[in-house]
């Protein structure tokens, strides 16, 4: 179980559920140019796309994770986030890899230039089940 108190709030049938929000400003090459993220960090692992979350903190389970583009570009391919790896249970790793997937042709792609990308992450806390 993670280390910290999180804020109740979220009303849902599995216990101890936490939500992590964070974003970050694509840069050239799909770097990061800033972020703002609460409880990970995001860095690029390969271009085109691929980028590694890493927790603050170890759960014992990854329920969901999100990522949605706001694109620089008004008239550019659509985006989504295809996860690739997951240890989110494991202190030593603490990440989740995702890729960008442009929606055209199904192909890893880089967000443009100056795209933000949201994030949502939803984390199992607790070792208790239903």
């Amino acid at each position: 179980m993670s280390s910290r108190y999180y804020k109740e709030g979220c009303q849902a049938l599995e216990k101890g559920t936490v939500k992590l929000w964070g974003r970050f400003v694509v840069g050239a090459s799909g770097a990061i140019a800033s972020q703002d993220c609460k409880g990970f960090s995001v860095a690029l692992n390969a271009s085109p796309g691929t980028y590694i979350a890493t927790l603050e903190d170890t759960f014992m389970g990854l329920l969901m994770f999100h990522a949605n583009v706001i694109d620089a570009v008004a008239a550019g391919e659509g985006k989504f986030a295809q996860i690739t790896a997951e240890a989110v249970a494991t202190k030593a790793a603490k990440t989740i890899g995702f890729t960008m997937i442009a929606t055209d042709d199904g192909l890893a792609a880089d967000v443009a230039s100056g795209g933000i990308v949201l994030i949502e992450i939803t984390l199992k806390n607790s070792t208790v089940a239903y």
